[in-house]
C-alpha cells in the first residue's frame, strides 16, 4: 500500500513485463465515487504530460473500480509539496510554479 486517500487506496504493483505501477483501488461504491472515477479515467486517458501521471488502464466490475497508472518513484506529490516532517519541504516555490504552470499547459 502506498497510500490511501477519499475515495481509495493506492497500491504499488509490477507488470508481467516489469514495469511499475500504482493501481487506485476505490473504497466504495457511491455514486460520488462513480462519478470521480468515471472523471479521472476520462481526463487521464485525454492529457498526455509530464508533470501528469500517465493512465495505463482500468477495471469497472460489479462494484469494482481500479484505476492503473504509471509508477510516481520517490514518495507522492504531497510529500514533495509538504514533506513528511514539519520544516521538510523538497520543493521550493519556483519549483511549484514550474510544475504548477507546466501541469495547466498539459491540461490546456
Amino acid at each position: 500500500m502506498l497510500g490511501e486517500g477519499g475515495f481509495g487506496t493506492v497500491y504499488w504493483g509490477r507488470t508481467a513485463a516489469g514495469s511499475e505501477i500504482a493501481v487506485k483501488r476505490l473504497k466504495t461504491m457511491t455514486a460520488m465515487a462513480e462519478m470521480e472515477f468515471v472523471v479521472e479515467v476520462e481526463v487521464l486517458g485525454r492529457v498526455r504530460h509530464k508533470n501528469l501521471l500517465g493512465l495505463r488502464g482500468y477495471f469497472a466490475g460489479g462494484d469494482e473500480r481500479l484505476i492503473i497508472y504509471d509508477y510516481m518513484p520517490n514518495r507522492s506529490l504531497l510529500s514533495h509539496l509538504h514533506g513528511h516532517n514539519a520544516g521538510e519541504v523538497l520543493l521550493n516555490w519556483q519549483m511549484r510554479m514550474r510544475i504548477a504552470l507546466g501541469s495547466a499547459e498539459g491540461i490546456a
